[in-house]
């Protein structure tokens, strides 16, 4: 499946585990409803619902340029004050990258990023985001936020709300200066890429 399909069907299975048993065949019937590359109707997922399928479909489309790093596990990490709630928790659930199982984390300082495979750097961290870009350069850590200028300040991948869509811009530059390759599908579907050489990509 492409980008979106597989995000939308992350939003769709978590709605389903908080839907239950007996409401998951009329979730299956309203999901058949709605297109697959995210155009949501008038029931739709929350914004952070979305934002948290991004945050893990971002990991499958997502190459290391060089060895990967050696992992038990695939961490998701949260730093600074959580948006989400359960939501990423929700939507992580049983779910792998590489193989990997995916865990959520909620760390309180950049530092502990620095062994993670994705850092979404919160909103509120806006007054240390350079320096938590700083610590968290070069480690081959995956860096996402929404907030503004995330990716002017050095961040890879910034989540944007055009309209009701949530989309995202890419900085290929901080993503090929941390070892990082990012798939030619999900660069095709990226709102905006700012671009520089990067070797290897996968198609």
């Amino acid at each position: 499946m492409g980008f979106g399909e597989v995000a939308y069907a992350l939003v769709r299975r978590a709605w389903a585990k908080r839907a239950g048993a007996r409401l998951r065949p009329a979730v299956a019937a309203l999901a058949l409803l709605l297109p697959a590359a995210g155009a949501w109707t008038q029931t739709q997922p929350t914004e952070y619902e979305v934002k948290a399928a991004y945050l893990l479909n971002f990991g499958r489309f997502t190459r290391y340029a060089g060895a990967a790093p050696q992992r038990t596990q695939f961490d998701i990490c949260i730093l600074g004050r959580d948006p989400f709630g359960r939501v990423m928790d929700d939507i992580a659930a049983h779910e792998a990258i590489d193989k990997l199982p995916v865990r959520v984390l909620r760390i309180k300082d950049a530092t502990q990023g620095r062994s993670c495979a994705i850092v979404f750097v919160s909103l509120f961290e806006s007054e240390r985001m350079r320096e938590d870009l700083a610590i968290l350069d070069g480690s081959d850590v995956l860096t996402v936020s929404d907030s503004p200028d995330f990716i002017d300040r050095g961040g890879m991948i910034q989540l944007i709300l055009q309209g009701d869509n949530v989309r995202f811009d890419v900085n290929l530059d901080a993503v090929s200066r941390n070892h990082l390759v990012l798939s030619s599908e999900l660069l095709r579907v990226a709102s905006s890429v700012k671009r520089g050489p990067q070797r290897g990509a996968p198609r």
